[in-house]
């Protein structure tokens, strides 16, 4: 394996805070390299080209003078030389042996000393016409001229010295190099700082995920207060968590719903049976009693686990409603027709039925009607009255169905759409039997329709459901 799959794989397998930390750090890096080489390549030419340019230019002005000495030689003096030159810049004039017969500062380094301490690698941005010598802490320039006349040779030494600047270049290399290795372990510190910061919502929804049973879902991510990607992501993930638990909720519900409704027909059936096993057959009336009560059971038993799935059906929006346009007084009128024959134990009225068309799922529409005058005559005494009234008020169908029944109590009024609650007066009616889910599916059908249902009672007096119902 190559060294750049080693490092790909190692880099692969690191942590994502890790990952952040070495990304965020070699950036810093690599940017710190560029600034410094930018810095050093425009100090290194801060610092060699200005020596350089006072050596051209006092060159070029020593050029002009000895033009103007081939011209007017006579009255030529030694130090009419110097003054052309730039100050800072020594001026020595030697012949082919090396013996000096000028010199503007006699004090200045030696030319031997020069050439014995000459770099032989000098400075990236130094001019190679020019000599660079380091003496100490020094760095010393030198350029070259040679002049012939009247069969004479001379050569001009120009000098210059860059000791300061070269002290400045140095201390500034030593503090570019601490502030580098400051810079990136201050990178590598930042950089897992903020990586686990940062990273800080993705280790609590792990440690919630890691915690969560299926019996305890109430856990939530904290929502970071910034609003980022992170963010986004809690709310998803509570969000999820939600759904979750809304789910786990409705299963429990209805496990718990059809183990409490189913608990009853299934005791009685088991009785009957048993009672079958040991005296059916002895006993004729009996039987017939016994088949007609698993009969009646096994009937209410239907009747409940289809409310039941029903009610899992809308828990998990998976409940169709089929909605078209029809007269709503038909259905009302046939419904009242039917109960007026099959409840002989109660007096049946239907007051008014306004012609109206609604547009509604009709299947559903008798379902509701059925469950309000189900429960009327559940608890409503034999001889009590049920009545309905359907009239057109402002744009809508009033609906009302009314009962002498035993009422409901003013507290208890929002309670009796919540799913297995009955509200029951013993002393009032004997054995009633009812799974209280017909009112849940009654208030969905009636929210999926947007119809509103009023209620109004009085204990001992009678209820009245009136539903608000959208005509076309």
């Amino acid at each position: 394996m190559s060294v750049t799959e080693k490092i790909r794989v190692w880099y692969r397998n690191l942590k994502i805070s890790a990952k952040i930390t070495w990304t965020y750090a070699i950036c810093f890096m690599i940017l710190i390299l560029l600034i410094n080489l930018v810095l050093w390549f425009g100090v290194s030419y801060a610092l060699y080209q200005p020596a350089e340019r006072t050596l051209k230019f006092s060159m070029e002005n020593v050029q002009e003078l000895l033009t103007k000495l081939e011209e007017n030689s006579t009255h030529f003096d030694p130090n009419s030389i110097r003054e052309p030159l730039v100050p800072g810049v020594v001026l020595r004039v030697a012949d082919l042996e090396g013996n000096i017969f000028i010199d503007t500062d006699p004090k200045y380094l030696s030319n031997s000393r020069f050439e014995e301490n000459i770099l032989k690698n000098p400075p990236l941005f130094a001019d190679d016409e020019m000599e660079i010598a380091r003496v100490r802490n020094s760095l010393v320039y030198r350029a070259r001229l040679d002049y012939n006349h009247d069969g004479e040779h001379a050569i001009l030494y120009f000098y210059r010295t860059i000791t300061s600047m070269s002290h400045v270049f140095d201390n500034l290399a030593m503090l570019v190099i601490f502030i580098d290795i400051f810079g990136i372990l201050l990178a590598v510190r930042t950089g897992n700082v903020v990586s686990k910061s940062i990273l800080q919502p993705i280790t609590t929804m792990t440690n919630l995920a890691q915690r969560i049973a299926f019996e305890k879902i109430g856990d939530r991510v904290p929502i970071p207060p910034a609003n980022d990607e992170l963010t986004e992501l809690a709310k998803t993930l509570n969000g999820m968590l939600d759904r979750l638990q809304g789910g786990i909720f409705r299963q429990q519900k209805f496990v718990s719903d059809a183990s409490h409704e189913l608990r009853t027909p299934a005791t009685v059936i088991a009785g009957y049976i048993e009672i079958l096993e040991k005296y059916g057959s002895e006993d004729k009336e009996l039987m017939e009693e016994s088949v007609e009560a698993i009969r009646s059971e096994s009937q209410n038993m239907k009747n409940l686990l289809e409310n039941l799935l029903f009610l899992a059906r809308t828990d998990q929006d998976r409940q169709k409603v089929y909605k078209e346009k029809f007269e709503l007084s038909e259905l009302v009128g046939d419904v009242m027709r039917k109960m007026k024959k099959v409840c002989a134990t109660h007096e049946v009225e239907l007051l008014k039925n306004d012609s109206a068309e609604i547009f509604a799922d009709k299947t559903m529409i008798l379902q509701m009607l059925r469950i309000f005058l189900d429960n009327a005559t559940k608890y409503t005494p034999e001889g009590g009255k049920i009545s309905v009234n359907s009239e057109l008020v402002g744009g809508k169908i009033k609906l009302s169905i009314s009962d002498t029944g035993i009422g409901i109590a003013p507290e208890n009024i929002e309670k009796i759409f919540e799913r297995s609650t009955r509200i029951d007066s013993e002393d009032l009616v004997k054995n009633v039997r009812g799974s209280g889910l017909g009112l849940s599916i009654a208030k969905w059908i009636a929210e999926s329709h947007g119809i509103k249902i009023e209620v109004s009672s009085r204990p001992s007096e009678g209820t009245t459901f009136t539903l608000n119902i959208p005509i076309v």
